[in-house]
């Protein structure tokens, strides 16, 4: 864990909200700082206290916020030198390639490709003959299809295929999407992880925030933010900039956790999705719906991601704690997985993944 040296006068700032500019608050909770790896608490004191942080409530508009917060030049100091989304690619491990597992990893990976190609408009180089797919595979292929369509991460390609990711971290995301087809660009704040994008997976990454550059009017077909909205200073000014570099019928796609799940009101302080400071804003369904409108969106859709549910994380959360006992039940991964498919079922699953579009003249 990173070694942290808080200066004896402690760098916060008292904000109005992110959303609607009031300054009347509610207290929802206080936590302790977390290890943005293991998501731990910090064992660090300052003057001999723990330092403590309030998740409030706009009396007006409902979002909920860190208040008061780090200010941004001390925020890099929360985040672990290993957080996930900044080191570098893991290697996959040497094995033998007839195996049957990897045999079947291809297949798989061979399906997706097909799956993206033939109902998702995406690029191929060459043309693609309906005998090359034998009469199994198309079976399998329609399988996969009726399976894999429910997967929140496909975005059908459009345009000329141009994909900004923003705080797209190591570039692990980026990377895979342009290997599709796509034209790749990302903004990370974090210097390591954006230098390795560049270095190591020669993309097109620009180390900083999406305000401090100036992408041209219309520059992209596409915008995704995987877990990154709920990290920044200025969301609402950041989502009306995608608005301006955004193509009319250009898509944009965020994920973030949802504080309105029924994982989050059963852990509370101890639930994965949390980590305060470092999210700076816990969004619901309905906060983030106000938030994207405010900055000229039309939300598509609103889908509860039960693969990237956090409750295994959430117990694991449990073990140093008076409810450690509760942290066993982590081990039984397959009853989690049916309870993260029966909660997005019911909508109440603790990742939630938007689609929204610009609004059209007529819309305003």
């Amino acid at each position: 864990m990173q070694n942290l040296q808080f200066e004896s006068e402690q760098k916060l700032e008292h904000i109005p909200c992110c959303l609607c500019g009031k300054s009347t608050f509610d207290k929802v909770l206080a936590s302790y700082s977390v290890d943005s790896a293991s998501h731990q608490s910090f064992d660090e004191e300052e003057g001999g206290v723990r330092e403590r942080f309030n998740l409030v409530r706009c009396r007006n508009c409902g979002l909920q916020q860190v208040n008061p917060r780090p200010v941004k030049k001390h925020i890099g100091r929360y985040y672990s030198e290993d957080y996930y989304a900044h080191t570098s690619l893991k290697s996959k491990k040497a094995g033998r390639e007839d195996s049957f597992l990897n045999k079947w990893i291809d297949f798989k990976d061979e399906m997706r490709i097909l799956i993206r190609r033939r109902f998702y408009n995406y690029p191929h180089n060459y043309e693609e003959n309906e005998n090359d797919v034998g009469f199994y595979r198309k079976m399998f292929l329609w399988f996969f299809y009726l399976t894999y369509r429910s997967r929140l991460d496909i975005i059908p390609f459009t345009g000329n295929g141009r994909l900004l990711d923003i705080g797209c971290g190591n570039g692990r995301y980026l990377s895979t999407m342009k290997k599709l087809g796509w034209q790749v660009s990302g903004v990370e704040k974090n210097p390591k992880a954006s230098k390795y994008a560049r270095e190591e997976l020669h993309l097109g990454v620009n180390t900083g925030d999406l305000l401090d550059y100036k992408y041209k009017d219309k520059s992209f077909d596409a915008v995704t933010m995987w877990h990154s909205l709920e990290h920044l200073y200025e969301p609402l000014q950041t989502l009306k900039e995608i608005g301006r570099i955004l193509n009319n019928d250009g898509l944009l796609v965020v994920a973030v956790p949802n504080i309105d799940s029924l994982v989050a009101k059963a852990f509370k302080v101890y639930w994965y999705g949390l980590q305060l400071p470092i999210h700076l804003i816990a969004f619901t369904p309905d906060s983030i719906t106000k938030m994207l409108n405010s900055a000229g969106f039309d939300v598509k859709k609103i889908c509860f991601d039960r693969r990237g549910s956090t409750l295994r994380l959430s117990l694991l959360n449990l073990k140093n704690g008076k409810y450690s006992f509760l942290s066993r039940l982590s081990r039984f991964k397959g009853a989690i997985k049916m309870v993260n498919f029966i909660l997005a079922k019911f909508g109440s699953c603790d990742i939630i993944v938007i689609h929204a579009r610009k609004k059209t003249s007529c819309d305003v």
